[in-house]
């Protein structure tokens, strides 16, 4: 598969050429203030990092709220391309036959991005109970359960029935979820959130006896939702701070945010553009 993936790339590039000057657009981390700390810090990780198909040297990051308005900024031609993790970019370009891989990225998996949970620090002990909830999942095979169930086989097996359970009298935690970020979560025909984030949430909640409710906010919209207090926790993704020595690369979290544990990763990224 990656070495497909890699001969078609080179037959783009050979037969196209890579053009300067062109611009990719990607999603917040968290919110209009981070955008020119994580432009940097891209273009430094290009060093560090396997890219192939496009020239990151020259490229210009533009960012968007939700996948949804930055697909269609690429169908306008306002944008070259998409740059997005292999999961999510493999899930449009199976929906976008206008669409095609341009390039591709792989990180070391030392640093790669991950998917946790985002608190206020007012609420440390709930991310401790997520955490306690996440890491219980792990140990007894459900969070690999669920994986395979919602990412591995994301578009070719049935999913397991998703519930959110009802605990009478529990307390009630709300969670600001995206809803745009098919298969890891999204809004499904019906218009129920689906999709790795909400069954993992539901593992969560029926682990610890607590009604959740979601709510969907735009990518850049999850600090304001946990700071307004609409939502307790939101889904959050980041980059991995495990290693000193790629610490110059990496980003603050927002003040006063606390970061869950980690319970799926990502390291490998497409550049998707129009064919």
């Amino acid at each position: 598969m990656r070495k497909s993936l890699i001969a078609a790339i080179l037959a783009v590039m050979l037969s196209a050429g890579v053009s300067s000057a062109e611009v990719a657009g990607m999603l917040m981390l968290f919110d209009n203030d981070a955008k020119e700390d994580y432009a940097t810090g891209i273009l430094r990780a290009s060093k560090k990092t396997f890219f192939i198909g496009v020239d990151v040297s020259t490229l210009e990051l533009k960012y968007y709220d939700s996948l949804s308005a930055m697909v269609l900024a690429l169908e306008k031609g306002e944008i070259d391309y998409l740059y997005l993790p292999q999961l999510v970019g493999s899930y449009v370009l199976e929906n976008n036959s206008e669409f095609m891989l341009k390039g591709a990225s792989w990180y070391p998996k030392m640093i790669a991005d991950t998917l946790n949970f985002g608190f206020l620090e007012k609420n440390a002990e709930l991310m401790k109970k997520f955490n306690d909830a996440l890491a219980g999942m792990k140990k007894d095979g459900t969070l690999a359960i669920l994986e395979k169930a919602y990412v591995n086989n994301y578009g070719l097996t049935e999913k397991p029935e998703l519930i959110f359970e009802n605990f009478d009298g529990a307390e009630t935690i709300t969670v600001a979820l995206t809803g745009d970020l098919p298969p890891v979560d999204y809004v499904d025909a019906d218009g129920v959130p689906a999709g790795f984030n909400v069954a993992v949430l539901a593992e969560i909640g029926r682990r610890l006896n607590v009604n959740i409710k979601t709510i969907q906010v735009d990518t850049g919209a999850r600090l304001v939702a946990l700071t307004s207090g609409r939502a307790d926790a939101a889904f959050w993704f980041r980059e991995n701070l495990g290693v000193k020595m790629f610490s110059s690369l990496m980003f603050e979290r927002p003040k006063g945010v606390l970061i869950s544990e980690p319970y799926y990763a990502w390291n490998e990224f497409y550049f998707i553009g129009k064919k």
